[in-house]
């Protein structure tokens, strides 16, 4: 704004002092009115697209964060999303949706179901089943590992132990083979077990609940191997049992395979 002034010429008949004041008052009077002219044509101009978005995303933190929104705009979850549901937590609900009915006079079924967790197995072997699988586990691993390459193949071995496991368990052995049998072989050695004290498994050892047709027992097999380099080792394993036909056979096998 310009600083020249066009003052009235009535102020130059005044006396000095009288017009110095009245060219003083005048210049605030005529800046109040430009100060206020310019308010009034910003407020008649229209708003610019940037503060419209300024003031719709204002508008929107303040809507979502009131509403609980805010989390989930910035990317936390809610303390309702839960934790993470991992192998050994049960699932939440799931709902399933109802297929449409075909037929008109049909009742109509329920929109949703949900599936529940089943109760925990409540029965538990007797103490004669478990004697019986701990012994079916060690007859197996005493089996199992006594081995003799030269007189006998690897696949003969599976064969007469497959008394002591499932058919699925004898095939996967076959399937699979045991690198650690041919090394044995090369070696011109055997293999023979000194001792396999079967035991309940440990509670951290994350093996099932015992039921009537089910059991898991730790053993440790010492075993001792012969040839250029010989050696005497413990092989830990978890095994589970199976009750098929009255007898208990081996399921299932963690840990090695063999020395």
């Amino acid at each position: 704004m310009s600083n020249d002034y066009d003052y009235p010429e009535e102020l130059d008949d005044l006396s000095g002092r009288e017009r110095r004041r009245a060219k003083k008052n005048w210049r605030r009077d005529d800046h109040a009115q430009r100060m206020a002219w310019l308010r009034n044509q910003r407020q008649s101009e229209p708003t610019s697209p940037a503060a419209i978005v300024v003031l719709v995303v204002l508008l929107a933190v303040v809507i979502l964060g009131v509403g609980g929104g805010l989390p989930r705009l910035l990317g936390n979850k809610s303390k309702d999303d839960g934790a993470p549901i991992g192998v050994l937590t049960p699932g939440r609900s799931v709902v399933l949706p109802t297929a449409p009915s075909t037929q008109s006079n049909q009742p109509v079924a329920p929109t949703s179901s949900a599936l529940t967790t089943p109760p925990p197995e409540s029965k538990r072997p007797s103490a004669g089943a478990t004697a019986l699988a701990s012994t079916a586990v060690g007859a197996w691993a005493r089996a199992f590992y006594t081995r003799d390459p030269a007189a006998e193949t690897y696949s003969a071995l599976v064969a007469k132990c497959a008394k002591y496991m499932t058919p699925e368990v004898a095939s996967s052995f076959t399937a699979a083979g045991d690198p650690t049998y041919e090394a044995l072989k090369n070696d011109g050695g055997k293999s023979t077990v000194l001792g396999a004290p079967v035991s309940a498994p440990q509670p951290n050892a994350e093996a099932p609940v015992d039921t009537p047709d089910r059991i898991t027992r730790f053993v440790k097999v010492t075993i001792n191997v012969t040839g250029k380099h010989a050696q005497r080792f413990d092989l830990p394993l978890l095994i589970t049992l199976a009750n098929q036909d009255g007898q208990w056979v081996v399921s299932e096998v963690s840990g090695g395979t063999g020395p």
